[in-house]
């Protein structure tokens, strides 16, 4: 979730004045305080970038020069378009297909035109044998640079190798950037930008837990001092004035298995030292607010270099850590884990109705859906009693942030995710 200081600046520029004008007046104004405050992301799907400063501070004089939120130091420096942020798997309209989506490069102020990096390697990883091995991968790969970038598509296939190391499928389709086009093995894809589908007070989650503050390390405040989100009505959604790069892929199920499967998205880039061809991964992600509630901030990039297969022994411990500081009982963190670990999203091909987790609590086609409250689902574990009926320690006034899916985020039809502000 960063943006490069060059293409911030580039992008600014070309906006002009009134743009400007119009973002700080009728936009961004109100999370201006935000930064004044020095707040800084704790969620990759969750987080105010620097370029809202920056565009307050260019309202009054052109150029200037920032950088943005990380979810690490390498990929909010060299990488900023690997930056994941949310992965989604859900029932399609038609019941014999699954669609899944990937969100990434996210913080696209109003009007900005954002590039693709070609430089990138995207990829849905499936697993459908329950052993957290990818047996099934798409990847998506844009071909240039320049104002008509094109995009291919490899898979679904078996993957010639597994692991923190890829090499492209052979067959490949290809499309334009912003447009609907027929994909391999009958999908249908989209690689564009979108309206960000997520929704969270990030503003007060600050507040309740400072540790979570990139800005505040590695002296922070201490949590808990402040107990309670917002009352509804007071809630404000953090990423309401914010698009975000998305590819959606919409296919028949029998690509990627006929059972249960377990889906993660993972970004690489071609590393000098291999031969040519190879790319290796720098980021991962599945199941939202996983590794940044519970992680520490300085042990994310170990984990974004993992594969599922080391979730046990790396983050569960970071879970029960965290669950010990909240003065809550190991049967939440159990509980968590349960459901959590390893940090892929769980879907049943052979259900159609799901909910969030519902592979694993409720036996249907579980998933994620743009529209799930998945912080509300998340706190109503850690601070509440959902699922454990464990009520000591619970805090009530956490198990919602009273900010709930935005109507404008979400479309009916393909590609599902709003159009972009």
């Amino acid at each position: 979730m960063r943006i490069s200081v060059q293409s911030v600046a580039h992008a600014l520029l070309n906006i002009g004045r009134s743009f400007i004008r119009r973002c700080v007046e009728q936009v961004l104004s109100p999370i201006k305080q935000l930064f004044q405050q020095g707040i800084r992301p704790w969620l990759r799907t969750a987080g105010i970038s620097v370029v809202v400063l920056l565009t307050v501070v260019l309202y009054a004089a052109l150029p200037a020069r920032a950088s943005d939120h990380q979810d690490t130091t390498f990929l909010a420096t060299q990488r900023t378009a690997a930056d994941l942020t949310d992965l989604f798997v859900f029932e399609s309209p038609d019941p014999s297909k699954v669609v899944l989506s990937m969100n990434f490069d996210p913080l696209i102020a109003r009007g900005e035109n954002r590039p693709f990096d070609p430089s990138v390697l995207y990829q849905f990883k499936i697993d459908n044998t329950g052993d957290g091995i990818e047996d099934r991968v798409i990847q998506v790969k844009v071909n240039d640079r320049g104002p008509n970038q094109t995009v291919s598509v490899f898979g679904p296939d078996r993957p010639e190798r597994i692991g923190t190391v890829s090499t492209l499928l052979g067959a490949r389709r290809q499309g334009r950037i912003n447009e609907v086009f027929a994909g391999p093995g009958g999908s249908t894809v989209f690689v564009g930008t979108r309206k960000d589908p997520f929704f969270f007070d990030l503003e007060q989650f600050f507040k309740i837990l400072p540790d979570r503050n990139y800005l505040m390390q590695p002296n922070p405040s201490p949590p808990l001092t402040v107990t309670s989100f917002r009352p509804p009505g007071e809630a404000q959604d953090t990423l309401a004035p914010f698009n975000v790069h998305s590819i959606v892929i919409e296919l028949p199920r029998e690509q990627l298995g006929t059972g249960k499967i377990g889906v993660w998205m993972t970004t690489s880039v071609a590393d000098p030292r291999r031969r040519t061809g190879a790319f290796v991964q720098i980021e991962r992600l599945a199941v939202p607010a996983l590794n940044e509630l519970f992680m520490d901030f300085n042990a994310h990039n170990e984990s974004n270099i993992k594969t599922p297969t080391e979730d046990a022994p790396n983050q569960s411990n970071f879970i029960r850590s965290f669950v010990q500081t909240i003065g809550r009982p190991q049967g939440i963190a159990d509980a968590v884990i349960s459901v959590a670990i390893p940090d892929v999203i769980q879907a049943d091909l052979s259900k159609q109705g799901g909910s969030y987790f519902g592979t694993q609590l409720a036996g249907n086609f579980g998933g994620r859906r743009p529209t799930d409250d998945v912080i509300d689902v998340t706190a109503s574990v850690v601070f509440g009693s959902a699922v454990t009926n464990i009520t000591e320690g619970a805090i009530p006034s956490l198990t919602s942030d009273n900010v709930g899916p935005n109507p404008a985020n979400f479309l009916p039809t393909f590609p599902y995710l709003g159009n972009p502000l």
